[in-house]
This record gives structure tokens, sequence and C-alpha cells, in this order.
């Protein structure tokens, strides 16, 4: 009896604990569904110290769930461990979402409806659509009606359907207050004949290009219509294609999207293109990518608002723009590329390398390239043209020959106003940026002004694009007239002459003491005037020696004339750079005969100077 009895009350003990579990659970299920109640559940537990603890969580033990010991204070009943654990984890999860909306909208006046179907075991309480427009860095919240338990939808405004495109998710909430997100939806957006001009918000051009202006431009979108009509124009055609790796120009017979066209015109008032003829598509607001080849590359943005470039800049010079508003010349680097506007970018490599458009960021604003060390920009301004490409100092990863980090010059067209620099003393002035090591501090860097069709004064100026490092010292020496700029930063240079030769300059940078020695030695270098020496040896047999001074960089023509003012030999014909020169004669004439013994005279000419000897040939 007492056996019977023992397992009677064994078994019904199970049976309570089963029970118990049971009452348990339901009221946990309870206690989950409410929601926004005032409602504040107090337990004691009983650790396995056997000590009594008062708090605001429950805690369990069973043979399923031990250990379910959880910690903490508020109104909020959470499980741990075992089956508890799986099932609350159940009620946690956020709703499911998938997000419909059309791949393509068309301009065709039908209302563009979009859907979310939600599911979540909470039930589901509510769904929102967010709409971002392109160029906005803010989401445009549109509650969301719903259809059944699952299904929401709402119509998407037609203010908000334009050439600027959208991006949408969905967001829905359940019954515990969790939320869950979809993915974003990217659709191509038609825009209607008219809607897309080049007179817009965000346009590089808003009032149009000017007259005999040749400006780079780039149609935002796909049109419907790409084929270029012939103009009325002198030349038959509106849009050029040039490649600038072989100064060619092209006559393109159609408009490829992501790709730059020079434009120039005669009309009166400005040009402002539309789509005035064909429909479009606003391309999807997802990262866009452009293929660069080897060489210079002219690019331009397909969305209609301001989108950063991501590139590799030891590779990839960045994005330069041509003209202003009323002069012409080079602009950059940038990593911002306005709608409307064409870009030239280099690619260093010699295998293709790509650019990435990032529609969406989280400023328009991009950060520089990151480094240390310092870059001075350098602005070259005249009267009709400038250049404001050149770029110096020291940065990490750079070395001190050539490399990636240093861009070569920009391309001229026919009239200009140029900055050149000459990397590694090899007398090559062909880039526009010079960026050396941070293994070094002290330095010269060799400048070379060009020009063509500049009236002047032209001024040179520099401004460092980050902080000043300190003791850093930079002079400029102007080599024509010999006179030092100290303390550049803060006093520009002025040329009043017209640049029509190169124009060269040298900018020493570094501690103080390196930079006045530097300085003081460069000038020292210079001839003060043009001069011709007298030759030697003189009389001479069958050689002799002609030295000349050249102030400044020019052309020098350099002959020998006989005692009746024949020419018998022209020695030197060529620009040379400024300087103390010499030139061998080796007593020959322009056809390599040997000359008859006499008297003989050298002629020196450059810059409107000219400069005469008496040589003597003994045989």
């Amino acid at each position: 009896m007492t056996n019977l009895s023992t397992k009677t009350r064994f078994i019904d003990s199970k049976y309570n604990q089963r029970i118990f579990r049971s009452s348990i659970a339901a009221i946990l299920i309870g206690l989950c569904s409410l929601d926004g109640q005032d409602f504040k559940l107090h337990t004691y537990q009983i650790a396995l110290s056997q000590r009594p603890i008062n708090s605001d969580s429950l805690v369990l033990k069973g043979a399923i769930g031990t250990s379910f010991y959880q910690t903490g204070s508020g109104d909020t009943l959470l499980l741990k461990g075992g089956l508890w654990n799986i099932a609350s984890e159940f009620y946690l999860k956020p709703p499911s979402i998938i997000p419909i909306l059309a791949d393509t909208i068309f301009n065709d006046g039908m209302p563009v409806i979009a859907r979310a179907i939600a599911t979540d075991i909470n039930g589901v309480a509510s769904a929102d659509l967010y709409i971002q427009l392109g160029g906005s860095l803010n989401a445009i919240k549109i509650p969301m009606e719903a259809l059944n338990d699952t299904i929401f939808e709402v119509s998407v405004p037609d203010s908000l359907v334009t050439i600027f495109n959208l991006r949408a998710h969905m967001e829905s909430v359940d019954s515990m207050a969790n939320i869950g997100e979809s993915d974003y939806k990217t659709p191509v957006v038609e825009f209607a004949k008219n809607e897309l001009s080049m007179g817009n918000t965000y346009s590089h051009y808003p009032e149009g290009i000017r007259s005999d202006k040749w400006r780079m431009m780039v149609w935002p979108g796909e049109l419907a219509e790409t084929q270029i009509n012939p103009s009325d124009l002198e030349s038959g055609h509106v849009f050029y294609d040039w490649n600038p790796n072989t100064n060619e120009w092209i006559k393109p017979d159609a408009i490829e999207t992501g790709r730059a066209y020079w434009f120039k015109h005669h009309y009166s008032e400005a040009v402002v293109f539309s789509n005035k003829k064909t429909t479009g598509l606003a391309v999807p607001l997802v990262d866009y990518t452009i293929q660069l080849r080897s060489g210079w590359n002219m690019i331009g943005s397909p969305f209609s608002f301001p989108v950063v470039a991501e590139y590799n800049p030891e590779t990839i010079s960045g994005l330069y723009l041509y003209g202003e508003e009323d002069r012409d010349g080079w602009e950059g680097p940038s990593q911002v590329l306005a709608p409307w506007a064409g870009y030239a970018i280099f690619n260093d490599s010699q295998t293709i390398k790509s650019i990435m458009l990032k529609p969406f960021t989280d400023s328009l604003v991009t950060g520089r390239m990151a480094f240390t060390g310092w870059e001075l920009q350098l602005d070259i301004d005249g009267e009709k043209y400038f250049d404001h490409t050149g770029r110096i100092g020291r940065i990490e990863y750079a070395t001190e020959g050539e490399d990636g980090y240093d861009a070569p010059k920009l391309p001229s067209l026919s009239e200009y106003l140029s900055l050149a620099m000459d990397i590694g003393n090899k007398g090559l002035f062909e880039h526009s940026a010079d960026f050396r090591s941070l293994d070094e501090s002290n330095g010269v860097w060799n400048l070379r002004l060009y020009g063509k069709g500049e009236p002047g004064p032209v001024i040179v100026s520099g401004s460092i694009l980050n902080q000043v490092p300190e003791g850093l010292y930079i002079s400029v020496v102007d080599i024509p007239r010999r006179i030092v700029v100290d303390h550049f930063l803060e006093t520009e240079l002025r040329i009043e002459e017209k640049i029509t030769a190169a124009y060269d300059l040298k900018l020493v940078a570094g501690d103080e003491t390196y930079v006045l020695e530097t300085v003081e030695s460069i000038l020292a270098d210079i001839p003060e005037e043009f001069s011709l020496s007298q030759n030697y040896p003189n009389p001479f047999n069958p050689l002799t020696h002609l030295n000349f001074a050249l102030p400044r960089r020019s052309r020098v023509v350099l002959t020998i004339y006989n005692m009746l003012g024949q020419e018998v030999i022209t020695l030197i014909n060529k620009e040379l750079d400024y300087g103390y020169h010499s030139v061998i004669w080796r007593g020959i004439d322009s056809f390599g005969y040997p000359v008859a013994s006499g008297v003989y005279f050298s002629e020196l000419r450059s810059a409107g100077i000219r400069k005469t000897r008496k040589m003597l040939l003994l045989k």
C-alpha cells in the first residue's frame, strides 16, 4: 500500500508539474500578446544557492531547459534555454516582407502601385513605404493600406516620379513592435518629352552653353532616340568625340550613355539642351560603373543629380572639368560629378580600369584622398584662360620619381594657358601633378607656363589643401625676371608680359635655411643677359667652341657666315632652356664639306636680340 501510495504521489507530482508547465506557457503567451499595457510581473526565484532573489524577470528550471536563469529588470518577460528559448525567438523575429514595385515605371498616366506582402507569427500591425529620390539624403514615409492580414498597398504620388528617379523599400511592424525591412527596389523611370532639361536644379549648365565656347557635356539618362541629327552649323555637326591620346576629333553618329562629348556653337543665344523630340529612361539608382581605357577618357554621369565617384588614386587621376562661365581652362581634380557636365579622367594603367559612381552616400561632399603629408594647389589665372590642375606635395606611398600619383598634363585646345612640371629633372614637362616621398622634407619643383592667345597679365598663386606642416617654407623663383617670391602662400606671383614661349619657374619647399640657400644657388645659375662669347681656340683648325648664355628659355638661331655675308651653316635652330650653352663648329658647311681658310662670323639671334663674333680659320 505504501509503495502504491508513493507511486501514486510520484505520478501525481509529475502530472502536477506538467499542469504547472502548461499553465506557465499559457500565461507567458498571454503576456507576450499584451501590447502597450502597464503590466508588470514580480516573481520570486530560487537560485542554485537556494537564496531567494527578487527581480522583475522569471527564472525557470526544468529537465527540458536547465539553467533558464536570466537576470534583468524592466517590464519585459524573457525566457532563456531549451524549448522556451526557441519559442521566444519566434515571437521576437521581425516580420518578413516581400516588396512589389514594377522594374520599369512608364510615363503613361497610370498610377504607380507599390505593394508589400508581410508575414509574422505575431500578426502584422502596419506597413509603410519609404521613397528616397535621387540627390536626396532623406527618405519620404508613406503609410500603406492593409488589403488583408498580409498584403499592403499604396499609390506612389506622381510628384515623386521624376527624372531624378527613386529607390523604395518597405517596413512593417508586428503586434510586438518588431520592425522588419525589405530590400530596396530600384526601378527604371521613363521620362516624357521635354521633361529632361539642362536648365534643371542640379545642372552644371543651368543657363545653357554660351556661344563660341568649347564645353564638354553628357546626357543624363538613356534617350530612346540617340541618333545625332545634322545641324545648321557651319560644320554641319553639333557633337564631337575627341580622343586626347591621339588628338583625334571624331563626329559620332549616336550618343552613348556615360560618355562625354565636346560641343561648340555660334548662335547668338546660349543653347539649353532638352529631350524635345524623344522620351528617355532615368537609370536605376544603383552603383554605376564606367570602364576606362588606358590614357585619357572623356566621361560623364548618367544621373540627373550630383554623384560621388570612387576609384583607385594610385592609377586613376581624378576628374577634370573644362571651362567656367567666361574663361576656358581645366579645373580639378574632383570626385563629384555634376549632371550635364563632361569630365576628363586619366587611367595610368595599361589595362582597363573602372570608376564607380555612387548615387547614394552619407554626403554629396566626399572626403578627399586620405594621406599624411602636405599638398599644394597651384592656380594659373589669365584674362581669357586658366589652369587650376597643378598639385605638388609630399604624401604617403608616393616616390621621388614618377608614379601613379603624378597626374599627366591635361590636353590643350587651340588656345590655352597651362602649367606643366618636369619630374626627375629629365627636361620633360609632361605632368600637372608631382607628388613625392615623405622620406625627404626639402625639394625643388621645376614648373613651366605655356600660353597661346592669352593677353595677360597672368597670376600664379598657391594654397595648401590640408594643414600646413610646421616649419614648411615655400618660395618661387621667376627665372626670366630673376625675382623671388618669398612666403608664396601669402604672396602671389604676377606676370605682366604676354606668355608666348615657355616661361620657367622654380618652386622651392622645405625648411627655411634650405629654401633660402637653394634660392641663392638658383639665381647664381641664371645668366643676367643674352651673350655670345668669343670662340676658342681662335684662330682654329679645324674645330672651335662657341659658348652663349640665355637668361630665359627661348628659340635660338646660331648661324655661321662668310666674309660675303653668305650663310655657311646653321648650328642651332630650336628652343633652349635658360642657362649656359656650348656648341662646336667643325669647319664644315651645311653639305658637310670643309670650308676654306679665312674670316667667318658667328651670329646668335634670340628673343629679338642679335650678337655676332669674328672668327679666323687657318689651315
